[in-house]
């Protein structure tokens, strides 16, 4: 499965698995309040306040560069996991 890594396929399919558990915990979220616990990714932020669009912009799929976009999937494999 190595050779997956930073394909852009795998990773717009996480990005949008993340788009929608982000959806999903915000409108939990909404009805019942937000957890301020820390992120497991970010352990110096609380959870419930990252800025998932923005990280999404930040770790995507690069052309010609594929240490970065590897580097990106891990990332977002690490944020679905925080996510969770």
């Amino acid at each position: 499965m190595a050779h997956l890594l930073g394909q852009p396929g795998c990773m717009e399919s996480l990005r949008a698995d993340l788009r929608d558990l982000q959806a999903a915990i915000a409108d939990v979220s909404s009805r019942a309040g937000a957890v301020r616990v820390p992120s497991w990714k970010f352990p110096d932020q609380v959870s419930c306040e990252l800025d998932v669009a923005a990280l999404l912009e930040r770790y995507r799929y690069r052309p010609g560069e594929p240490e970065l976009s590897q580097h990106g999937h891990v990332v977002l494999l690490e944020l679905l996991i925080d996510r969770y």
